[in-house]
Formats: C-alpha cells, structure tokens, sequence
C-alpha cells in the first residue's frame, strides 16, 4: 500500500490539534483516578471472557509473528502491569504522593527532612508527549500510554510495527470508558524511514520519546528541538548467570528457566539473555548442562510453537542455516559445539574460547563457561553500555555482591532467571523511574 504523505501530515496536524485541546480536562483529574480508569481498561486484557481479550489474541499472533500459544503467554505477562494495582503501584513508587501531580504540595526543607517550612512542589507532565515505540516486543506502546497518562501528558504515540494492535485497541477501549481520557492519546502508525512525518509529529512537543535501535533514536534525536525533552531507550541486551552452586541437584529446573527466558518474545528484546556465563567447577559440566538447555528448549517448542506463517517461517529458516553452517566451521576447528532442533528454530552454542559468531536467528543461545562470575563485565567489555537486564541463578549470598560488580559495570535489572521476561511496570527501565523521565519539577516559595 502506498502511503499518501499529505494525507497523513493532515492526520498529524489533526490529531495533535485535538490532544491540545484534551489537556485542561485531564489536568483536573487526580492523578490516582486517572491511573485506576487505566488499570480497569488494562484487566479487560486479563478476563478470559473479555472480548477485547479475544480480540487481541486474535490478531496478535500475525502481527508479531508469534504462535496462538505463545501470544497469549505474552499478552498475559505484558497485561500484569495494566491493572489498577500495578498502576497505583507505579505512582506509589515514583512519588511520595500522587497528589504530586495533581497541584503544589508542601515538601521538608531541603537538608532537613522534619522541617516542613520548604518550598511547595509540584511535577508536572509534558503538555504533548510524542512516544515512538519499537514492534520488537508487543505491549510496549500500552506501557508507553499508560506512563504519559499517569502524569497527564496528552500522548501520541507511533507504535513499532509489531505492536499496532495492543496499542490500538487500548486506545479505543480506553475512549469507551472515559471520553476525557480517550481523547489525551491519538495511535497513529508511519514506517520509521518517513522522517518528514517523524518531525512533524514531534513538532512542538515537550516531550519525545524513543524506543529503538541506536540508529534509528540517533535520528530521531536530530530531529528533536533543543528544547524539547529527548528520552532515548536505545538498544539493550540481556545475559544470563549461572553459579557453580546451581550445577547440582536443581539443575534441569534452572536449564528450564533459562530455555523458557530464551523463548518468550521469540528472543526478541533486551529481557532475553543474548548469552549465558556458567561457572566451571559445578557437579555437573558446562558442556552437559549445555544439553539439558538444548533439552528444555526441545519440551518448551512443544509447549510454545513458533509461528508457521509460510513466509516469515521459511525467511527466518534461511538466515538460521547459514548461521548455523558458520558455526559449523568453529565446531570442527574445536573452539564450539553445537546443539540445534534442526527444522525447530532452537539453538544452543557452547563455546569453549571467545569467538566471533554471526547472529543466530530464533530461540538461539550462546553459552560461555568462564571461571568466575565476577570475571563476566571485563569480558563483556565496551558493550557493557548496552547492557540492561542480568538474569541470575546464584544462591543468595552472592546477589547483593554480583548485583554491584553488574550493576556498576552497566546493567540497570539483576533479577532470578524466571523473572527476567516481564519486568514490573515500576521498574528502573533503562535506571531511571520511567515515570520521573516524563515530568518537571516545580517549586513555589
């Protein structure tokens, strides 16, 4: 379909109109109301009987190129932050008091926290935020919505293209159930290379955000004024740790956790561990529990299908064997071995040496033995800057101390293996309150 550019910067220059006119009706919301008339639009997503459930799992698998089984996995863990709790939550643990948002509120006198002779403050949401989401993992544009409305920030937002269906129908549930809201958010949708419809749509906005690729925030961000607010959530990975101590009597339980972390989201997005670090020295070797990895992710193909489209699974199919042939050439020269679930998209790499290896398509997973867990952010290197999320299996005593070492060296998440794919709508998402990012300080003496 050929895109009709006047006719979409018509759209743009429509919609913002009509954000611009939605904002002194949100603005004399309370802040806690407005987040539980989003958390009930969000459990719609959760009740079996729903209809808006049913229709997002009916569109969702072609979209984002996921099977029924796993959709419905992914939309179950995304919809946990949707609900009035976990929205309350998210005000509740940005700031001391909603009513922050809501108007000047007398706060302690800088330096001496009893003192309540400070000045009165208030945080105050961007009059148009502008949210330019990635399609890699589906829910992230509803996430995106419901921080901006959390601090009244009339919102339009371009969700990735394999997210235009959540972040759609959140929209138009969102107008059903409160006309005022509903009116704060326009969804419209632009191929990322339209770079004149990108700045139309953050012309005059307070506030951009950028969900994508290095390459794709770096242009965006020349075309952001220097007056505007630039939120960049660029590129991330994530990796996974395991202790020697874990290599023992609850081992296939961790291979398990980890097969299930690689799976979710087809391996798309910086929650999935990209690599693995295990600790030599375990009951069991690296290169065994290299096999119950491969295992596991077998049994969880049985569970969790990949998507059978004909033409995305046959494209992905291609770039997997080349691929894997690469590999193939390191295994006979003995610096890795190979596990793979030949026509299912599974792969396991143990790599006895550091290699250079293309990117393996798919549930794929490169496994490196190491001696010491706390040798991992030197041999991470540069590319610790991109690093976001740690998944661990390590006994207690030793997260608090591995916690640091990662979290100094770049990562803003250390969390057990099984609680790595759907981050808490609270969290510190790329280190910083999400939340926070949105809003200016106030203070009146």
């Amino acid at each position: 379909m050929t895109l009709n550019c006047d006719a979409e910067l018509a759209g743009l220059t429509e919609a913002k109109l009509t954000l611009g006119k939605a904002r002194s009706a949100i603005l004399e919301r309370p802040a806690a109301e407005i987040a539980d008339v989003l958390g009930l639009v969000g459990e719609r997503f959760s009740d079996p009987g729903d209809e808006l459930r049913k229709l997002a799992l009916h569109k969702l698998p072609a979209e984002a190129a996921l099977s029924p089984e796993l959709a419905e996995i992914v939309l179950d863990g995304m919809a946990k932050g949707w609900t009035r709790k976990a929205t309350s939550w998210m005000l509740t643990s940005e700031f001391a008091t909603s009513a922050l948002l809501d108007g000047l509120v007398r706060a302690p006198h800088r330096g001496d926290a009893k003192s309540l002779s400070g000045p009165s403050v208030m945080a105050v949401g961007p009059a148009l935020c502008v949210q330019i989401s990635s399609g890699s993992v589906p829910g992230v544009g509803v996430n995106s919505l419901i921080r901006s409305l959390l601090v009244k920030a009339p919102t339009l937002i371009k969700p990735g293209a394999g997210d235009t269906v959540l972040t759609q129908l959140f929209a138009e549930a969102l107008a059903d159930a409160d006309t005022e809201l509903g009116a704060a958010v326009a969804v419209r949708y632009w191929p990322g290379e339209e770079h004149t419809l990108t700045e139309m749509a953050i012309k005059g906005a307070d506030a951009v955000v950028v969900y994508g690729s290095d390459e794709s925030v770096s242009t965006v961000r020349g075309l952001v004024p220097v007056s505007c607010r630039f939120i960049a959530y660029h590129h991330r990975f994530g990796v996974g740790i395991v202790g020697r101590e874990t290599l023992g009597g609850g081992v296939k339980d961790v291979a398990d956790q980890v097969a299930r972390s690689v799976a979710m989201f087809e391996h798309r997005g910086c929650v999935c561990p990209q690599v693995l670090f295990v600790e030599r020295g375990g009951d069991i070797t690296v290169e065994l529990f290299a096999e119950l990895v491969a295992a596991a992710l077998e049994s969880v193909a049985l569970e969790w299908p990949s998507y059978s489209e004909p033409s995305v699974a046959d494209e992905e199919s291609a770039a997997l064997r080349q691929a894997r042939d690469t590999v193939e050439i390191h295994e006979a020269a003995g610096s890795v071995s190979m596990l793979h679930g030949g026509s299912a998209n599974w792969t396991v790499v143990s790599e006895r040496e550091l290699v250079q290896l293309p990117p393996l398509p798919g549930r794929s997973l490169r496994i490196q033995s190491v001696e010491d867990l706390e040798d991992v952010p030197s041999l991470l290197g540069e590319s610790c800057r991109h690093l976001q999320s740690v998944g661990y299996a390590v006994t207690e005593s030793r997260v608090n101390s591995l916690g640091v070492l990662f979290g100094r060296a770049g990562a803003s998440r250390i969390v057990p293996l099984d609680e790595m794919s759907f981050p808490p709508p609270w969290w510190l998402h790329d280190g910083n309150g999400p939340l926070r990012a949105l809003i200016r300080w106030v203070e009146a003496e």
